[in-house]
């Protein structure tokens, strides 16, 4: 159980650091709070992000703000810096490849080997958020080096990044271990393995039945041992029930008929010969009980037609399955 258990662990933990990095990703991606730089000629300070460009003035005016279009007409004169443009499309197609790992990775509670799916997309949401961050830290720099700005730093959003694409990365690799660990110890998925059943989840089959009385090595037609007859009943119940208090569905089709079709087994019995139709009857006891669906042959001979029997033997047929 505990080997069954361990992947359930993993799964719940990556869950949990890809959703945080989930919310720490999107807050960072769309607020403008990334580089703030002063410039040598004002008294104000300015910064933006991915998307948007702002300006903290006077009291009096408060923040200021707008999207790249306008503001890009502002500080770079209808230009906006190639690495504004690089970074936004490696970062956005990072956030988008983390949303989709995380669905996966919830989805695969319920489809473990999706696990994969999930630790692979992680991933490739790591790979371009680690190449897209550096490029904007740098390039910011360097700008506001160029620029001769009095004043620059990173903000916030810049740094919720980091947090983001580390635990990405750790989620990915948990993803990758649950896929792993699971094709090599576990079964079910999720929700069944925290049932605490025994044997996991899984149904037991039952022994195998044997005929009693039956001598050493006799086996129906079809089966690697005898039914067990009681009464000339097959027996239900033979396997047993790990759960007294649920109704437990058979594993085998033959332990389902066995189940079903008891209950409605019927008694057939043959009736000793009229004296009118034998010259030397015979009288035939009655038979012991038999399966709905086994009748007794027809005496010999043409249908409807007196019998002259002149070995003093009773001329029933064999008996034969005819359902």
């Amino acid at each position: 159980m505990f080997k069954n258990s361990v992947w359930k662990v993993l799964l719940a933990l990556g869950i949990i650091l890809s959703f945080v990095a989930f919310i720490l990703g999107w807050i960072s991606f769309g607020v403008p709070d990334w580089h703030s730089f002063r410039r040598y000629n004002t008294s104000f300070m300015e910064y933006y992000g991915l998307w948007t460009y702002c300006q903290d003035q006077s009291v009096s005016y408060g923040t200021v703000c707008q999207r790249w279009p306008t503001a890009e007409n502002i500080l770079f004169n209808g230009t906006r810096p190639s690495f504004i443009r690089t970074s936004e499309g490696l970062i956005t197609t990072g956030m988008i490849l983390l949303s989709f790992g995380l669905v996966a990775g919830i989805i695969s509670a319920v489809l473990p080997y999706l696990a994969y799916l999930a630790g692979l997309i992680g991933i490739l949401s790591f790979i371009f958020l680690l190449i897209g961050l550096p490029i904007f830290g740098v390039q910011s720099n360097n700008l506001s080096i160029t620029l001769s700005d009095v004043y620059y730093n990173k903000r916030y959003g810049f740094w919720l990044m980091v947090p983001t694409i580390v635990l990405e990365f750790a989620a990915a690799f948990l993803f990758l271990l649950v896929g792993l660990v699971y094709g090599l110890f576990s079964y079910g998925n999720f929700f069944t393995s925290f049932s605490g059943r025994p044997y996991g989840g899984r149904r037991k089959l039952g022994p195998p039945h044997v005929l009693a009385g039956a001598p050493p090595g006799y086996a129906p037609y079809g089966s690697s041992s005898a039914q067990l007859f009681t009464n000339d009943r097959l027996l239900p119940g033979v396997y047993p029930n790990p759960y007294p208090h649920e109704s437990v569905i058979p594993p085998l089709l033959s332990q389902y008929l066995n189940q079903r079709l008891a209950p409605s087994y019927e008694s057939l019995a043959v009736l000793p010969m009229s004296r009118n139709v034998l010259p030397r009857p015979s009288v035939l006891p009655v038979m012991r009980s038999a399966p709905s669906y086994l009748r007794v042959g027809e005496p010999l001979g043409p249908r409807f037609t007196p019998i002259v029997n002149l070995s003093g033997q009773t001329l029933v047929g064999p008996i034969m399955r005819i359902g």
